[in-house]
């Protein structure tokens, strides 16, 4: 039973994420923000109790993500704009290197080498297509996100459901 309300909480999770994507994306930030605020408190705390080679790492990443919960709280437009630039960036630069693999599968004499191409061009058109439209891309992400809670929820209980003896 407690399975299968993990379910139901997952799909309802993702209709959330679905339905209020911006609402969704400002709450997470807001729970990141604090999570970090108490993890970067904890490190100095313990930075501070320490001894040894390590409490330098310790204490720059408390500081670190001390700012970054900061940032998080006070600025997620901020993290709201830049999440899908970095997003864009990451998948455009992947398909770039997708494209390389490619011809390098190609030289090599592979047999299947223009599915990969095909597939990585694909993702340099996502890539692209998100770096042009930023302001949509993060309640785009989020949205996804919802469509994969939401699939993987009724695909878990599916399973279930089947599987039952």
């Amino acid at each position: 039973m407690r399975s299968i309300l993990w379910d139901i909480i997952s799909i309802v999770i993702g209709v959330v994420l679905i339905l209020f994507p911006g609402e969704a994306m400002d709450l997470s930030l807001k729970v990141i923000g604090v999570v970090l605020l108490v993890a970067g408190v904890s490190g100095i705390i313990l930075g501070i109790k320490s001894q040894g080679a390590y409490i330098a790492y310790t204490m720059s990443g408390a500081v670190t993500a001390i700012v970054a919960g900061i940032v998080c709280l006070l600025q997620p437009q901020l993290i709201k704009s830049v999440l899908p630039l970095i997003m864009g960036v990451i998948i455009l630069a992947t398909g770039v290197f997708n494209i390389v693999n490619s011809i390098n599968a190609k030289n090599a004499g592979a047999s299947r080498w223009v599915a990969s191409l095909v597939l990585a061009l694909i993702t340099v058109i996502c890539g692209i297509v998100i770096l042009f439209n930023l302001n949509q891309a993060a309640n785009l992400l989020v949205t996804i996100i919802g469509i994969i809670f939401v699939y993987n929820g009724v695909s878990t209980l599916i399973i279930k459901i089947l599987n039952r003896v």
